[in-house]
């Protein structure tokens, strides 16, 4: 794959990113970090300490209402914000162009949050979780793609 001069690639999981700019030309990439964020998000048992609820059922008997998954729920909120601040970037440079490098789940989270526009402007996706791997690794992968 060939990026130009000026797109960029953002590397996600549900935890961290890292946005690239390709400060290279079509045929040797040369990616700088423009923005990044890596977010502590510790397990459910240490966020929520309460015991599930109980609520009757119609036959009198009490039936517990299952956890509130609060890991699960600001992972999403993570990739959530992320969406909103690409969104955000495409229609501050409406000829931005971007490369998406994403694990499955953070994917489908972005793919459901992005606005048309931002999705229209995604050249390629990469499906793999390469959020901790170090730049040249990733330069090697949109080569290889």
């Amino acid at each position: 794959m060939h990026l130009r001069n000026g797109d960029w690639v953002v590397v996600c999981d549900a935890g961290k990113y890292i946005v690239y700019e390709n400060q290279g030309d079509t045929d040797r990439l040369d990616l700088r970090i423009v923005s990044f964020d890596d977010h502590a998000n510790p397990p459910t048992h240490e966020q929520g300490s309460d015991r599930p609820g109980r609520y009757a059922s119609p036959d009198g008997q009490r039936s517990a209402v299952g956890d509130t998954d609060w890991h699960d729920q600001e992972e999403k909120r993570f990739v959530g914000a992320l969406a909103a601040q690409m969104d955000g970037w495409s229609a501050a440079e409406p000829a931005r162009r971007f490369v998406l490098v994403a694990d499955p789940r953070s994917m489908g989270t972005l793919r459901q949050s992005l606005n048309e526009h931002t999705l229209s402007r995604i050249e390629h996706t990469v499906t793999g979780d390469h959020a901790h791997r170090p730049v040249k690794a990733i330069e090697a992968l949109i080569n290889g793609a």
